[in-house]
């Protein structure tokens, strides 16, 4: 039983690992996807059962803005689930105007973002949108404001990633030396 149980957890860290990586920028990063079209390679999302019947609507929303849609793209909650986590995780390549897109999605289909993902956490050209993944010191709380200046159309990719990762206190604790995990 116990050796059972040992590869079963070694094979769920290494399938997280694979899914999951830790995002390093380096020069030498090389997209999963064609970036001329969408700068989102990966896209998630976790949605209340109430827009299980719009299924076929959203994958096609989703196809439509360029966006690979997987088998397990959406997810739906269970009926009696509660509501999906209201959080967005946005990879550190995602351009400002995807970013902003998704951040759209996210309102429409989960009525609002009110939790930012830590970078680090993700791939740099993925989103998640409801992701429970991730604890509750990987998610920071921001306000409607902050919202709003993310989904300012005025700023370009550089300055979108910078307010982010002020709002996430990436910088204050990258100066710090503080480890993400």
């Amino acid at each position: 039983m116990k050796k059972r149980v040992y590869l079963t957890v070694l094979f769920l860290v290494g399938f997280a690992l694979v899914l999951f990586p830790v995002s390093i920028e380096s020069e030498a990063f090389e997209p999963s996807c064609d970036i001329s079209k969408t700068t989102v390679c990966t896209i998630e999302m976790w949605l209340a059962h109430k827009h299980k019947k719009n299924n076929r609507e959203i994958r096609k929303f989703l196809k439509s803005n360029q966006l690979k849609v997987l088998r397990h793209t959406i997810q739906y909650w269970k009926p009696k689930g509660g509501h999906p986590p209201t959080n967005i995780a946005i990879g550190s390549m995602v351009s400002a105007k995807d970013a902003r897109f998704m951040i759209d999605i996210a309102v429409k289909y989960n009525d609002k973002v009110d939790r930012l993902i830590l970078r680090p956490l993700n791939p740099p050209n993925y989103v998640a949108i409801a992701t429970s993944a991730w604890d509750e010191q990987s998610e920071v709380l921001i306000t409607p404001e902050d919202l709003q200046k993310l989904r300012d159309p005025k700023l370009n990719t550089q300055e979108f990633h910078t307010l982010y990762a002020e709002l996430t206190n990436e910088i204050e604790n990258a100066q710090k030396g503080v480890k993400f995990y």
